[in-house]
């Protein structure tokens, strides 16, 4: 069942990652994620794979310096009754990434990001 409701709630940990890049408080990211998340994808220099508490780490509280001019937008999301997929592209200076992300839905019917896999390329 793919109602508005279910792609709405779907869509609720990723407003939650959204939040935690903005704010770039870790309690914030991690609220979206199952504890057993993982964070995997290439960069510049090389393949990157981190546990949920590893990426959250990267977030000390204080907001980015350019944050006014990051984007975050959700492309897409398509719910499959307990199994989600969504795409996101965010702009962070030189550098957009697309993340694809894997959701599911837990048995309190709230949804998280079970795994999130980028893509990072230079766009200048």
């Amino acid at each position: 069942m793919n109602t508005n409701n279910e792609h709405a709630a779907a869509r609720a940990p990723l407003e939650q990652y959204i939040r935690g890049h903005q704010t770039r408080q870790a309690d914030v990211m991690r609220a979206a994620f199952l504890p057993t998340a993982h964070v995997e994808g290439m960069r510049a220099d090389g393949f990157t794979s981190w546990d949920v508490d590893t990426y959250c780490a990267f977030f000390d509280g204080t907001p980015a310096a350019d944050e006014i001019t990051r984007t975050r937008v959700i492309d897409s999301v398509t719910v499959y009754e307990t199994v989600a997929m969504a795409q996101m592209t965010l702009v962070h200076g030189a550098t957009k990434f697309t993340d694809m992300f894997l959701l599911l839905k837990q048995p309190d019917g709230h949804w998280k990001i079970a795994n999130k896999a980028y893509h990072a390329e230079n766009v200048e």
